[in-house]
């Protein structure tokens, strides 16, 4: 074989040969997901559940017994409380002192669009809202779990600046935001969740709780394969007991 025939057959080995194609993860969870796995890891969050119409959102409410509620839309975009819906009413999450107030509130938001900084002029529908006991926070924190190729592994995100966007916080206070990395081989340890507890401030009961919590937490960023799971805000309620707020 000449090495015309060769070039030309090394050609076409190339061109038979496939791209390589980089693996894309696309599930994203709503909220109300989120919150039950947590539930079921034993992390504790508000009682609740989803309604995907304002007759269900009243049964909720009855169901558990609640003297008022939080309604939360349950589409996939951050700012959802400083949003607005194409029927006029304004914010994704809105506390609600009755029964009734929950149901007219609902019917604003059920079958709309939600507007947020985050979903573009087009918006997002919301087919669902999330019906939950309102809690009553004392501090709110921020906790999250990425995976950083920085560190090549998970990464812990903590800060005492909870219940705001962390874009802001980390462009107008970086140093309230604490990194700490895990070694994903060795999975997380009590050296690392003692460091989330030290970068909160907490002591005593509280420390105890906060870190049984990260260590939950991760756990189950792990065993979902998972490449964010972010809470915010992790209240500290006046009981001082831990809740997650809000998670996805």
């Amino acid at each position: 074989m000449n090495s015309r025939h060769l070039l030309s057959g090394c050609k076409s080995l190339f061109r038979l040969r496939s791209p390589l194609v980089t693996p894309a993860r696309c599930l994203n969870l709503h909220e109300h997901y989120s919150l039950g796995l947590l539930d079921a890891e034993g992390v504790p969050v508000p009682r609740g559940a989803v309604a995907s119409t304002p007759q269900q959102v009243r049964s909720v409410i009855e169901g558990y017994g609640l003297s008022d509620a939080v309604l939360k839309a349950q589409v996939l975009a951050g700012g959802r409380g400083k949003g607005h819906f194409s029927s006029g009413l304004k914010g994704g999450v809105r506390i609600c002192y009755s029964i009734d107030e929950a149901v007219k509130i609902s019917e604003g938001m059920l079958g709309h669009t939600l507007y947020t900084k985050q979903t573009g002029e087009q918006g997002r529908p919301c087919n669902d809202v999330m019906v939950c006991e309102r809690v009553y926070c004392r501090k709110e924190f921020y906790f999250a779990i990425v995976m950083d190729r920085q560190v090549n592994g998970p990464c812990m995100i903590v800060s005492t600046e909870g219940g705001m966007n962390i874009e802001d916080v980390a462009r107008e206070n970086p140093d309230a935001i604490v990194k700490i990395p895990v070694d994903v081989n060795k999975g997380i340890t009590a050296e690392e969740s003692s460091q989330a507890a030290d970068a909160l401030g907490l002591e005593g009961e509280q420390r105890e709780q906060l870190m049984s919590a990260v260590e939950k937490l991760y756990n189950l960023f792990i065993k979902y394969d998972s490449t964010l799971l972010e809470i915010n805000p992790l209240a500290e309620l006046l009981t001082d007991e831990y809740c997650v707020w809000t998670a996805r």
